[in-house]
């Protein structure tokens, strides 16, 4: 068994007996975790899907935007 799994197997033994109202803290500060590390992520990486194709004119912009062509 590797490291992981054994703090998992560690955790999991730990908080079997716990109360419920302890395990909803315990799911609280896991979210908490979650949503930290995916605040951390690269920034650029959250925008790398839209810069794929071919690049927009000015014109296709506005007409994207606004839903008309400009004047």
């Amino acid at each position: 068994m590797g490291d992981t799994e054994v703090l998992r197997q560690k955790l999991l033994e730990k908080v079997a007996d716990l109360p419920e109202v302890r395990l909803q803290e315990i799911l609280d500060f896991v979210d908490f975790l979650r949503a930290r590390e995916r605040e951390n992520e690269d920034s650029i990486l959250k925008v790398a899907g839209c810069l794929t194709g071919s690049p927009l004119s000015a014109e296709q912009i506005e007409e994207e935007l606004y839903g008309e062509e400009p004047a």
